[in-house]
């Protein structure tokens, strides 16, 4: 009888203990994982404290790429294509970040995870004014803005690595990126009134004018060189702009890094 109490008693005091041992080791188990579960939250959404004066490829030292883009010249290209866009405006071709070199980002673009094939769509249900303007200032001359959006926004908008979800913290909301990126390049292209700096030099569509009176119009506007480019017959079809970046978003104008193909008379049709 005593042996059979005996045996109660160490089976019951073993149970307990185990219980006990079981108990620590689940709690230390829940809090390793609370842990890491806030260092991931913090990793994902807490946005990075940046210098805002800090210049694009002028860095010295390594530099938290939502902080200052990681191809850091960024090119705004506008363009003068007949029937599309309003008679006395350009229209935008695209805002495409290039290594400081002046050499272009992968051609693929830099994150498959966005790629977007509806970005009209996205842009019309999130920001309606945003796709008026759109229309208007980017159609495509092809007659899908949909498809021509979608491309820009896959190939040249992903790369722009200061529009990353994580690098606007816990506020982002789905396709903040998208429509921050395409209000850039549309509030770049108000702000550079190409048309209006070639009039007041007396440049005006329906003639040809030597390549270098177009330039000096341009460049005596924005006080730096822009590369101009013409199609085969010799007509202006495009003008881009290059641009560092001053924080995540402030584009600070800067000389062209190519001269374009426009030689000699250039015709400047036009639109209607």
């Amino acid at each position: 009888m005593r042996a059979s109490l005996f045996f109660l008693f160490n089976f019951y005091f073993l149970l307990i203990m185990f219980s006990l041992r079981l108990s620590s080791i689940l709690a230390l188990v829940t809090a390793a994982a609370t842990v890491n579960a806030f260092q991931h939250q913090q990793t994902v959404f807490e946005a990075p404290s940046c210098n805002s004066t800090l210049l694009s490829c002028h860095w010295k030292g390594p530099v938290d790429s939502c902080c200052s883009p990681k191809y850091g010249l960024v090119v705004l290209t506008l363009q003068w294509v007949p029937g599309y866009g309003p008679d006395n405006e350009f229209t935008i071709h695209g805002l495409w970040p290039d290594t400081c070199s002046g050499g272009r980002a992968p051609n693929a673009g830099c994150d498959k995870s966005r790629i977007s094939t509806n970005v009209g769509n996205i842009i019309r249900d999130k920001d309606p004014t945003l796709h008026t303007q759109m229309q208007r200032f980017w159609p495509s001359y092809k007659g899908d803005n949909n498809w021509f959006w979608s491309h820009e926004w896959n190939k040249h908008g992903t790369c722009i690595s200061t529009l990353r979800p994580a690098c606007y913290g816990e506020t982002y909301t789905k396709y903040e990126d998208v429509t921050a990126y395409f209000q850039q390049a549309l509030d770049l292209r108000h702000y550079y009134d190409l048309y209006g700096a070639l009039n007041l030099a007396g440049v005006i569509p329906g003639q040809r004018y030597n390549v270098q009176t177009m330039l000096d119009a341009l460049q005596g506007y924005l006080n730096v060189k822009v590369k101009m480019d013409c199609d085969r017959k010799g007509q202006l079809s495009e003008v881009s702009m290059f641009f560092y970046v001053k924080g995540r978003d402030n584009y600070v104008i800067t000389d062209a890094f190519q001269k374009g193909n426009c030689r000699g008379a250039v015709s400047y049709p036009k639109k209607y």
